[in-house]
């Protein structure tokens, strides 16, 4: 069983597959890979932002730097619930995260900025740093369903696989089953993400050229913010 990191510094890449696709893929994938510990689960992650969606906005604008705040969680979490507050960066198409796991009560309180020291690191002072100079609120809840796999040679190597793409900007610290919508027009098909420290491992890059498997930049919230969100906050700001 893989442990929970807390740091993460690697090349990150995204493809969509059809079903038809991801059938044939996964048994290569067991082959050489194992589940994490978390097997299918159901990942929610709420989006901090400023009232315009700043840090959003720049992120799909792919500078050479760009960050995010979110919390993330296994289910919609409740206040006594473990949760993952997260600072994502990219500089130069290179990832990197830093977390923090604590209570979804603590959580909420940290991102509101009140003074307080929940775990004492220099990922919670650099978490409580953006959230003075930004100032966000909670702004975006997204759920899917995710299959999470790990090398067995190598455990930095990830791949996971995301299906049914949902997402709502009503009370994202508390949304509401019926509130989430589909973020794509197809549900049918599945974003695997290949996270690695180096290059793809030989095996998988002749598998996903056989099924023709090509890479596909995608961004979960940023295609929520210019497919869903943009319209209505241009509307709502005239």
């Amino acid at each position: 069983m893989q442990k929970a990191a807390y740091k993460f510094e690697r090349i990150e890449k995204k493809f969509w597959l059809s079903a038809s696709q991801y059938n044939e893929l996964l048994p290569t994938l067991e082959h050489y890979l194992c589940y994490d510990e978390y097997g299918a689960s159901t990942v929610c992650s709420i989006y901090y932002d400023t009232p315009d969606f700043a840090l959003i906005r720049r992120s799909i604008e792919r500078p050479l730097f760009k960050e995010k705040l979110r919390v993330r969680s296994y289910g919609i979490p409740r206040d006594d619930d473990a949760v993952f507050v997260e600072i994502k960066r990219k500089l130069n198409g290179i990832g990197y995260k830093r977390r923090i796991s604590v209570s979804f009560a603590q959580a909420k309180r940290l991102m509101r900025g009140e003074a307080v020291s929940f775990t004492g690191t220099q990922t919670e002072r650099e978490i409580a740093e953006l959230v003075r100079r930004y100032r966000p609120r909670p702004a975006v809840c997204m759920t899917y369903t995710r299959f999470a796999m790990y090398g067995r040679q190598d455990s930095s190597f990830r791949v996971t696989v995301d299906s049914r793409l949902r997402y709502t900007t009503e009370r994202p610290e508390q949304p509401a089953a019926e509130a989430m919508l589909p973020i794509t027009d197809d549900d049918t098909k599945v974003l695997m993400e290949i996270k690695a420290n180096g290059a793809i491992p030989q095996w998988l890059t002749d598998e996903m050229s056989r099924l023709k498997i090509y890479q596909a930049p995608f961004s979960k919230v940023g295609t929520c913010y210019t497919r869903h969100i943009a319209g209505a906050l241009n509307y709502s700001n005239n």
